[in-house]
């Protein structure tokens, strides 16, 4: 089974910690990512129920950096950084499943194609 490493090495990739006034609130930065990790993490963090607000941004398109700010309700049973820490383990286990199920699948050599019968061509299936 490949593992994926979500923050590479220390060398590679950053995350510095703005924390805020409390546990309940702060902003990590973390280096050398985009809006492909950023919408994800913000996304899973936002289903936490411990979360009041999540949001993230990129100050400039040239920045290779995502500030993350998570808040957390007032009587929230976790802090932000284990509500991050949750997000991210989530997140891994995710990319686990999808490579696993990517691993399983037949080959298009070994999947049958429905073809239509008058013209020879491929169908398309539609999602449903």
């Amino acid at each position: 089974r490949k593992k994926i490493k979500l923050m590479g090495s220390i060398k590679e990739r950053q995350l510095h910690v703005l924390e805020g006034k409390d546990a309940s609130c702060s902003t990590f930065v973390i280096h050398k990512e985009d809006h492909t990790l950023g919408n994800i993490v913000r996304y899973l963090v936002s289903k936490n129920p411990n979360t009041e607000f999540c949001g993230y941004s990129i100050h400039h398109p040239s920045d290779e950096k995502i500030h993350l700010r998570i808040q957390t309700y007032p009587n929230a049973k976790s802090d932000c950084q284990a509500i991050l820490k949750d997000s991210l383990s989530l997140l891994s286990d995710i990319c686990d499943h999808m490579i696993d199920t990517f691993e399983k699948a037949p080959s298009p050599s070994e999947s049958k194609m429905d073809v239509d019968s008058s013209s020879g061509k491929p169908l398309r299936r539609l999602l449903r």
